[in-house]
C-alpha cells in the first residue's frame, strides 16, 4: 500500500505538489487515506472542474469548518451549488465591485495620509485593516469594533491549515466571527438594523434555501463570512506587492503615472507568483480515470494551485516578477488559477475573483503613489507555512517630506520569497 503522501503537504507546503508531479499532467499519490491524483497544467485543471467530480466531502473537516463553515457553497453541488452561486453573483455584480473600489480607494488615501517618518508601518496589518473597514461599509455591516473584526478574520485565514496554536487561534476566532455575523443577521431580520439593498448583509439575511425556506441564521451568517473573508485575505496579496512595487522601480513609477494597464498586469503577476493556497482538493463520483491515474468512488483528485502557476511551460523563468507577461496577449484562464478555475458561473472558480484583482490593484496603485521604503528586515517565507507571509510581514517607512521620489533600493533580504 502506498504510504500516505499528507504528512509531506504538512512539511512542505507550496514546492509539495511539484515535486510530486514534476511535469506530467497527473500522478497517483494517497492523501488522507484515499486514494488520489494529484493533477496540473492545463489539462489538469480542466480534468479537476469536471462534472464527474464533487466538492462535498473533499476537504478535511477541520479545515473546511473553520475557513468556509458549515454548509458552505465550497462542499455544495449541483442544484445547490448553482442556487447559492446565484447569490454570491447577485452581490458581485460590476457596479458592486466598483463601489467596493471607491471606498478601499478612499481607505487606502485616509491611510496612507496618517503613515508618519517616526513611526514604521507594517504593511500587512495595514492591510488588513484598510480591506476591514472597506468591506463592511460596503456590506452594509455597521462595526464600530472593525479593527478587531479584521484581526479576527486574518487569524482565520492565517491559522486555518496550520496544527498547533495558529490553528485553535483560528477556531476561537471563527466562533466569535459566528456569532458576529449571525447576530448582524438576526438584527437585520428584527428590524434592528436596516442594510441598504443588494448589500451582502442584506441579500445574506434574506436569502433563501432551496426549497423557498428562509435560511437559518447560522448558514446565513456563513454566506455573509464568506463574502467579507475572501476580501480580507487580499492582505496576503498586498504584502507581496509592497515587496514587489520596491523591487521593481521602473514598474512603480509606471503604476503611479496611472497607467492602469500596467497596474492590471501588476496585479496578476502578484497573484501568479504568489498563490494563497498550494492545492485545491475534489472527490470523484464513481470510479474513473483522471489522466490515466484510477481514482475509486470517493476517492480525491488533488489540483496543484502553485506549480500550475509556476509551470515554466505556458510561464518562462516563473520565479521571476514580471508583469510583461500579462500585456502580451490574453492568457489562457487554465494555465492561471491562484483562486482556482473552471466557469465562474456555472462552476466552482471563485465568484470574488474580481474583487480579488481589484482590491490588489487600488492597493497597489495607492502604495505606488506613496513614497515609502523598506528599511532591512527578515523576508524570508516559510514554504511549509499555508497561507504564508514574509517573516516581518513587511515593516515600511515614510521619509519626513512626501514630495521626495521614492528609493529605488532592493531591500536587505536573507532567505528566499515565495517561490
Amino acid at each position: 500500500m502506498r504510504i500516505d503522501d499528507a504528512p509531506g503537504l504538512l512539511r512542505e507546503g507550496y514546492t509539495w505538489a511539484g515535486r510530486l508531479r514534476g511535469d506530467r499532467p497527473a500522478v497517483p499519490i494517497r492523501l488522507l487515506g484515499r486514494r488520489a491524483a494529484l493533477v496540473g497544467g492545463p489539462e489538469g485543471v480542466r480534468r479537476f472542474y469536471d462534472p464527474s467530480l464533487r466538492r462535498r466531502g473533499a476537504l478535511p473537516l477541520p479545515v473546511k469548518l473553520v475557513l468556509f463553515g458549515r454548509g458552505s457553497i465550497h462542499g455544495l453541488d449541483d442544484a445547490e451549488h448553482r442556487h447559492d452561486k446565484a447569490m454570491y453573483l447577485n452581490v458581485l455584480t460590476p457596479a458592486a465591485v466598483d463601489d467596493l473600489s471607491r471606498r478601499a480607494q478612499a481607505e487606502w488615501s485616509a491611510a496612507a495620509s496618517s503613515w508618519t517618518a517616526d513611526r514604521p508601518v507594517v504593511l500587512f496589518d495595514e492591510a488588513v485593516r484598510v480591506l476591514t473597514a472597506s468591506v463592511l461599509s460596503w456590506a452594509g455591516i455597521p462595526d464600530p469594533r472593525a479593527d478587531v473584526t479584521g484581526r479576527r478574520l486574518a487569524a482565520v485565514l492565517d491559522g486555518f491549515a496550520t496544527p498547533g496554536a495558529p490553528y485553535a487561534r483560528a477556531a476561537l476566532a471563527r466562533w466569535r466571527l459566528n456569532r458576529w455575523a449571525a447576530g448582524l443577521v438576526r438584527k437585520v431580520r428584527r428590524n434592528q438594523i436596516q442594510p441598504r439593498p443588494g448589500t451582502a448583509l442584506d441579500v445574506a439575511a434574506r436569502a433563501r434555501d432551496l426549497d423557498g425556506s428562509l435560511l437559518s441564521e447560522t448558514r446565513a451568517a456563513v454566506a455573509l463570512l464568506n463574502v467579507v473573508r475572501p476580501t480580507v485575505a487580499v492582505a496576503w496579496f498586498v504584502t507581496y506587492a509592497g515587496i514587489a512595487l520596491h523591487q521593481q522601480p521602473e514598474w512603480r513609477r509606471r503604476v503611479a503615472s496611472g497607467d492602469s494597464a500596467a497596474c492590471r498586469a501588476f496585479a496578476q503577476e502578484v497573484r501568479r507568483l504568489y498563490p494563497f493556497v498550494p492545492v485545491l482538493a475534489a472527490r470523484a463520483r464513481d470510479e474513473q480515470d483522471v489522466l490515466g491515474v484510477r481514482v475509486p468512488a470517493g476517492g480525491l483528485v488533488v489540483l496543484d494551485v502553485h506549480g500550475t502557476d509556476h509551470d515554466p511551460t505556458h510561464w518562462p523563468e516563473p520565479e521571476r516578477f514580471d508583469p510583461n507577461r500579462f500585456l502580451s496577449g490574453p492568457v489562457d484562464p487554465d494555465t492561471l488559477v491562484p483562486q482556482g478555475g473552471g466557469d465562474v458561473r456555472t462552476g466552482h472558480r471563485c465568484p470574488g475573483e474580481d474583487v480579488t484583482l481589484t482590491m490588489i490593484e487600488v492597493a497597489t496603485r495607492a502604495l505606488a503613489e506613496t513614497p515609502y521604503t523598506l528599511p532591512p528586515q527578515d523576508f524570508r517565507v516559510d514554504l511549509s507555512r499555508m497561507p504564508t507571509l514574509p517573516r516581518s510581514r513587511v515593516v515600511m517607512t515614510v521619509p519626513p517630506s512626501s514630495d521626495q521620489r521614492p528609493s529605488e533600493t532592493e531591500p536587505s533580504r536573507s532567505g528566499h520569497e515565495i517561490a
